[in-house]
C-alpha cells in the first residue's frame, strides 16, 4: 500500500535504498557506501523541506519495502524497491503516484532524473526519454525526463 512517507519512516527507507544499492550496483562496497550516503542527503533534504517534494513509501504486511522521493516536484532523486519485491509492479505504482502530484506542481512541467544502468528499461517503459548524455559515474548515470504535456 502506497503511503505519505513520515519523519518516523527515514530509518527504514535508508534501510531498504541501502539494500537495493547493495544488490543492483555492481561496484565495489565504498563505491556503494558513497551512493547509499548521496541518497541519504536527499532523504535529510526532504526532512528538511517536507512541502517541496512528494516523497511516498510503499509498504507491505507494515514494512517498508519501496520508497520515492521528488525534490521539488521535478528532481526525482531516490526510487528503491526491496530487492526481494522486484517484478511486482511497486516502482511502476510508486512512480504513477508520484507522477500524479508532480503534474500538477512541477514548475518544470516534467521531471528529470539520473537512472543507474540498471533501470534505463524500466524508466524507458514509463515514457521518460534520454535527456542529454550519460556520464561515466558508479552504476551508471543516465540522464532522462518525462514531460506532462507528451501525448500517447
Amino acid at each position: 500500500m502506497i503511503q505519505q512517507a513520515t519523519f518516523r519512516d527515514t530509518a527504514d527507507i535508508i534501510a531498504v535504498i541501502g539494500l537495493a544499492i547493495r544488490t543492483c550496483i555492481d561496484e565495489p562496497a565504498d563505491i556503494q557506501d558513497g551512493i547509499i550516503a548521496s541518497c541519504a542527503d536527499s532523504v535529510l533534504w526532504w526532512r528538511r523541506y517536507p512541502d517541496s517534494s512528494v516523497h511516498y513509501v510503499y509498504r507491505i504486511d507494515g514494512n517498508i519495502v519501496g520508497t520515492i522521493l521528488v525534490k521539488e516536484y521535478w528532481n526525482l532523486s531516490n526510487l528503491f524497491v526491496d530487492p526481494r519485491f522486484h517484478h511486482q509492479g511497486i516502482a511502476r505504482q510508486l512512480i504513477t503516484k508520484a507522477l500524479e502530484v508532480c503534474k500538477e506542481r512541477s514548475p518544470k512541467q516534467a521531471v528529470h532524473l539520473n537512472a543507474s544502468e540498471y533501470a534505463v528499461n524500466f524508466y524507458q517503459k514509463l515514457g521518460f526519454v534520454p535527456n542529454g548524455e550519460p556520464k561515466d559515474l558508479p552504476g551508471g548515470c543516465f540522464p532522462f525526463i518525462y514531460m506532462f504535456n507528451q501525448t500517447p
